[in-house]
This record gives structure tokens, sequence and C-alpha cells, in this order.
């Protein structure tokens, strides 16, 4: 492999997406496209569209970067025994996919014109909007109005060639500027969080969570208790639409600017989505996916100010159905979900 490095060593940028970073050098390096450097340092197939963790020695061997440059870009993958693949942005693991831009990105086209390199926070899927800039991210190409692929050849351009940097762009609303501030108030410092979009308690509040946990939050309190989305799409995570992830923003916004009160609006109107109110346990059981998702995912220590009102509301509805908890003295409610 010695005789085969770059000739040219390209040099990583703090944050910066792995998938940028491979662009680049093999620009530098006048290669057709990154995929070539994947393909001859770690012999990937052509539709390979991941950088596993285990693999970054040998591909900073032959790009001539150091293993430490390269293990902290964002969009590389490993694989966590019981627990599946997990996916590195701005230094914290991500344990969804659907948390994860892996195949195409938003970009911010002020970004580009400062410094041309993909930002690794472009692969939050919940990320909308740039901190830096006030404005909204772009997923399309103005031009040939196609998706952003991760696969191009060069961060600046589209595939049909457009100067991505010539984009114009606008002021974001607060609520998605605010969530923006929110992923990356650890790798950009204090990030100014005067914001209308809810009160200065619940920003604090999700400031102090981990990456995972600030999706997963946004993901319970702006899908499952969100009445636009249907219940019998059960717990399972899937891919929103970049307008789906603006309503979804808006909606975490709305239930924590008067928090816990709305939390009893969201759950009663998703109640009685399909079904009038009877206070019974097939009403219980229309929550199943919600609680689901909530036993699973919603760490109790580092969200009270989630868990205390839901499990408060939960226990007074399952008392109302007459649903009998064999348990009361374990968090998991324990409910009849069959």
């Amino acid at each position: 492999m010695e005789a085969y490095r770059l000739i040219k060593r390209t040099k990583p940028y703090t944050s910066e997406s792995v998938f940028g970073f491979l662009m680049r050098a093999a620009a530098a390096n006048h290669y057709h496209s990154h995929q070539q450097i994947l393909q001859y340092a770690i012999d990937a197939g052509p539709n390979k569209q991941t950088v596993e963790l285990a693999q970054i020695s040998r591909l900073g061997t032959y790009m001539r970067n150091s293993v430490g440059e390269l293990a902290q870009l964002s969009g590389i993958t490993r694989h966590v025994s019981c627990k599946g693949n997990e996916w590195k942005v701005l230094g914290e693991w991500l344990s969804k996919t659907s948390f994860i831009n892996a195949r195409s990105a938003p970009v911010c086209p002020q970004c580009l014109r400062e410094a041309c390199f993909l930002r690794g926070e472009w692969h939050l899927s919940f990320n909308v909007s740039c901190w830096k800039h006030k404005c909204a991210l772009i997923d399309r190409c103005p031009e040939c109005k196609q998706k952003l692929l991760l696969s191009r050849r060069h961060p600046a351009f589209c595939d049909c060639m457009f100067d991505l940097r010539h984009s114009v762009t606008s002021v974001d609303e607060p609520e998605a500027l605010l969530v923006a501030s929110l992923f990356c108030n650890r790798t950009y410092g204090s990030l100014n969080y005067d914001s209308t979009a809810m009160p200065d308690i619940q920003i604090e509040n999700l400031a102090g969570l981990t990456l995972d946990g600030l999706c997963h939050t946004l993901w319970f309190l702006g899908h499952h208790l969100n009445s636009n989305f249907s219940l019998t799409r059960g717990s399972a995570l899937r891919k929103l639409t970049f307008q789906e992830t603006r309503e979804m923003i808006s909606h975490v916004c709305w239930l924590l600017s008067d928090w816990p009160a709305r939390l009893e609006q969201a759950l009663t109107k998703k109640i009685a989505l399909r079904h009038r109110w009877a206070g019974n346990s097939s009403t219980v059981r229309l929550l199943g996916p919600v609680q689901r998702y909530f036993d699973t995912h919603i760490e109790p220590s580092a969200l009270k100010f989630i868990v205390i009102p839901y499990e408060i509301y939960m226990r007074r509805l399952v008392k109302s159905a007459g649903v009998r908890l064999p348990r009361v003295d374990t968090r998991q409610l324990e409910l009849d979900l069959i």
C-alpha cells in the first residue's frame, strides 16, 4: 500500500464530514471521485456509502493522515454488539439511521462561501438551519432540483455542475434555528439561546442532552406526541421529509412553550384521532406505540422534565381505565397493551 499512497495530503477541518473530506482529497489528487480513494485504500465496492471506524487506519495510511485526524470526522460508522450500527457526528455517537443523513445532506451556501467543506452538523437529519448565518439549509440543487448527494464530486457543486455557493438563502424560523443551535452548542462553544421559541428553562433542559438524547427527545415529542402522525405507524423510526422535519420541530416547541400543560392536550388529542374518549382499557391501548418508545428510548435520569409529567398523566389514564398494574414501583407502567 505504501507504493500507492496519495501524492498530496489533505488536512481535515474540525467537525468536517468524512465524505466532504474525501471529496476534497480526491480533487486535490486529480481522482475522478472519492469513491476511487475508498476502492484503492480499503477495497470498497463501487456502491459503498459508508466509512467504518475499523477501516480508519488503512484509510489514513493511504491518504497520509493520522488515525486521530480521520476518527474525529462526522459520518463514520461503527458496529456495537447487541445494538447494531452507530454513526459519529460532531464527536458523539448516534444510535438510529433515521437521525442521520447518510447518502444526501443539506448545505448552507454562506458557509460554503466562507470555507468550502461540508460541516458535520449537516449529517443530522433533524437539522434544517444554519445556526451561524440564521438561514435555512438547502437540501436540493436550485438548478436541477435534485437532492444533494454525498457521492458528488465536489462539496460546492451539484452533479449538474451548479455552484451551490451562488444559491439564495432566506432567514429561517426561530424554532428551527434554536434546534440547530442546540445541536452545535458543544462543538462551537456556548451559543446564543436567546429565542422566542420556548422558555429558557426548557432550552436549558434540552441543551444538557447528548446529541442522541436530543434526537430521541425531538422524535418522541414531535412525532409520537404529534397528532398529525398516525398511531398505526407504531414506534418505528423513519426518515422525514424536510417539510415534515420542520413541522415536527414546530410541534416540539409548541409543547415545550407551555409544558407540561400541553402534554395532556397532545395525548388526549392523540387518543381522539380514531376513537372517542371512553376511559377504558382499549383507550389505553391506543397509546401503545407512544408508551413503547417512551420505555425504550427516553432516559429517566436525563429527561426528568419529560418523564415525570408523562408518567403522572399515564398513571391517571390507567387508573381511569381500570387497568390493574402488577407493580407501581418501576418506571415502566407495565400497561396491558396486548
